[in-house]
């Protein structure tokens, strides 16, 4: 498959004084006005689902894109609802088996950033300051800490299914759209559903970083990539209760 999203045959490592460059430019956006303001939609009494923003410009979303698209440590995971409910992995061959209620996500993880990948690792320790912790606290109305980063990758037929998240005292996630080249009917958009039967559905534009509540009740899920062509890239992180 063609990845739209790869615009080199080969990574171009980033230094390491740009590395050191790209996490402070990473905590300064997170920790100004529009993303803090963009987060206090979710404040604790609040009915909002989710709210998005573009956020990040091209010169920050094209060398993460560049790095992902390079990586040879991807691995395509397949999951299983469970009768009680839970979600367990399986081989290809048992979820393509199962019936189709059961299958419960199919998307590419990586579970193993190379040293090398300056950009990315970069990007996740900028996520992970107490800047940045700090700026989210105060915006959001509760002191909260970083809990962790699911890097994906959906190609043609990967999906997520509706599902909430709530454990080990999460509050509320954003997700990262890194990609170029979205078109209406690709499919990737995050569905993002309150108890009041609000919803909001944001399209995985590049730079595009939607807010979403995560909260009992409140679900969210990753529609199927419809595209044969178009790659989604994208980095959720999640916060939760401070320990």
């Amino acid at each position: 498959m063609q990845d739209s999203a790869q615009t080199a045959s080969v990574m171009d490592h980033m230094s390491r004084d740009a590395a050191i460059a790209f996490h402070g430019k990473t905590i300064d956006l997170l920790t100004a006005a529009p993303a803090r303001e963009a987060l206090g939609l979710l404040r604790p009494g609040s009915d909002a689902p989710a709210t998005s923003l573009p956020l990040m410009p091209p010169d920050m979303t094209h060398p993460l894109v560049s790095e992902l698209a390079a990586l040879p440590t991807w691995a395509t995971e397949h999951w299983l609802l469970t009768p009680d409910d839970n979600v367990k992995p399986c081989g290809e061959d048992e979820f393509t088996e199962a019936p189709p209620e059961r299958r419960f996500s199919r998307s590419g993880c990586l579970r193993d950033i190379p040293r090398d990948a300056l950009g990315i690792r970069a990007f996740i320790s900028a996520l992970k300051s107490t800047d940045v912790a700090d700026a989210f606290s105060e915006a959001f109305g509760e002191r909260v800490s970083f809990r962790s980063a699911d890097i994906a990758k959906y190609e043609a037929g990967h999906y997520l299914r509706r599902h909430s998240d709530t454990f080990d005292d999460r509050r509320f996630g954003l997700v990262f759209f890194l990609s170029p080249g979205w078109a209406a009917g690709d499919g990737g958009e995050l569905v993002v559903e309150a108890p009041s039967g609000a919803a909001l559905a944001t399209q995985p534009e590049q730079g595009r970083v939607a807010l979403l509540r995560i909260n009992p009740g409140y679900h969210h899920s990753v529609c199927a990539i419809r595209s044969q062509s178009w790659v989604r890239y994208s980095i959720a992180v999640h916060f939760g209760t401070a320990k």
